[in-house]
């Protein structure tokens, strides 16, 4: 007998494209749930999955930009990422003195797209969470137990992101957005009688404390923060940053499903293996610049945690797994802000970023590197150098410290430069830990083809 399947979706405004793409996935894939929960864009979305209309919701998140949402808006904003913070500021104006933006056009939309007796006679179990205002209770309902002729209203009621849009009032109850009470109806699925579950969260928002359970749960969600904003991000409608969403989202899910590998970025499966050698070579770098014993050196004993820290979101036990490089590779490609939409190899992940790195000790950066180099030699404190974050290149720096992992032998100063750079960017040593690698890994190929010849 099959275990009941439930697809979760969580709210998050204008990165719903990522839900999208990971019901690509799913369908590719051929995973179809019994039962299909939502909150805010989450409920919209689970509204077409349970109708079973892809082409339209893929279409909708394809070409979505600011004209589709908040029409007033859309003349301002224009794409451009340095109009942003003043549509923000136009959209919160307009919020505060109106009680809620306009948004007629999603409204329309909406109303085209959602057909409640096609969602009333689906055989997926359809519902959604909103939240009564002002009390804040929280209300999960099904589509089972909703009144003929209010699903729609429903779908508004839990997407209705108060304050940036009108609170929706459903027979004298007003309601906000369910996200206030529950972003990722997840225990509404299991209390439904789900056995397995693919929960797509988008959101930042705590999740909420499930109930004791046996309940298999795949959580999928992106390692960065969609939209490239941190404020505002879930009212950033704009197509190319929609279309990115659904790219990450389908990848994501299909890592979930271990048909491909990697943690931000991407990798054809059963390529960490390829990643072997690299992975070695990191780690004799690793221990040639930390000692084994604690340090009393501030700057090694902090640049030791922060790298092991920093390794710890990808895995467990850091340099004791054989995938480590693959996640070094992975900071090098991001501070060389190569395309994560990508599915790469070990091969040409690491050819991209030779290149990089080549183009580095190319180009004529002698006065920049010196500079860094009396920076880092400054003894200046912790603190002091926090101010100088933000004055450096992470290029440039990866650039550096690649140099100095090629070395044969670390000088005492080269050393403490690495600590330095490791206590303050964690992300540019490890980056530049894998791009010495590659270099020597190229370097022993062509070295093993020339004694073939």
């Amino acid at each position: 007998m099959s275990l009941k399947r439930a697809v979760v979706l969580s709210g998050g405004g204008a990165k719903g494209g990522y839900q999208i793409g990971a019901w690509q996935a799913l369908r590719e894939i051929g995973y179809s749930p019994d039962i299909v929960t939502g909150t805010s864009v989450g409920s919209f979305n689970g509204a077409l999955l349970v109708s079973n209309k892809f082409d339209e919701a893929m279409d909708l998140w394809q070409n979505i930009g600011m004209e589709c949402i908040f029409a007033q808006f859309a003349e301002d904003f224009q794409g451009k990422k340095d109009k942003q913070g003043n549509y923000l500021i136009k959209l919160t104006k307009e919020a505060l003195l109106k009680g809620g933006a306009d948004f007629a056009p999603l409204h329309k939309r909406i109303i085209d797209l959602v057909d409640e007796e096609v969602i009333r006679q689906s055989d997926i179990d359809f519902g959604m969470v909103t939240t009564t205002f002002p009390y804040k209770k929280q209300v999960r309902i099904f589509v089972d137990k909703i009144p003929q002729g209010q699903v729609v209203d429903y779908i508004f009621a839990s997407a209705a992101a108060f304050p940036l849009v009108r609170s929706y009032k459903i027979e004298g109850v007003k309601f906000v957005d369910g996200g206030y009470s529950d972003n990722l109806p997840v225990q509404m699925a299991i209390d439904r009688g789900a056995q397995e579950i693919v929960a797509i969260n988008m959101g930042k928002m705590s999740l909420q404390r499930l109930k004791e359970n046996t309940v298999k749960i795949r959580y999928i969600n992106n390692k960065k923060p969609l939209n490239d904003v941190s404020f505002g991000c879930a009212a950033i409608f704009d197509r190319e940053l929609s279309r990115k969403n659904i790219r990450l989202g389908y990848l994501d899910t299909m890592k979930a499903f271990s048909l491909y590998e990697g943690h931000y970025y991407t990798f054809e499966k059963n390529e960490k293996y390829r990643f072997l050698e690299s992975s070695a070579l990191c780690s004799l770098n690793f221990e040639k610049v930390f000692s084994v014993l604690p340090s009393n050196n501030r700057f090694e004993k902090r640049g030791r945690e922060n790298v092991l820290g920093l390794f710890a979101q990808f895995n467990a036990n850091p340099f004791e797994y054989n995938t480590n490089a693959m996640y070094c590779a992975e900071m090098a490609a991001e501070i060389f802000q190569i395309d994560p939409r990508e599915i790469y190899t070990f091969q040409n992940i690491s050819d991209m970023l030779i290149k990089e790195i080549e183009t580095l000790f190319a180009e004529e950066s002698a006065e920049k590197i010196a500079r860094l180099i009396e920076q880092l030699d400054a003894g200046l404190s912790f603190e002091l150098f926090k101010t100088l974050i933000n004055s450096w290149d992470k290029k440039l720096l990866l650039g550096f410290c690649t140099r100095l992992f090629l070395e044969d032998e670390f000088t005492v100063t080269d050393k403490r430069r690495l600590t330095v750079v490791a206590a303050l960017f964690p992300d540019v040593f490890t980056a530049a830990l894998f791009c010495c690698a590659a270099i020597l890994d190229r370097r022993l190929t062509a070295s093993l083809i020339s004694r073939k010849e």
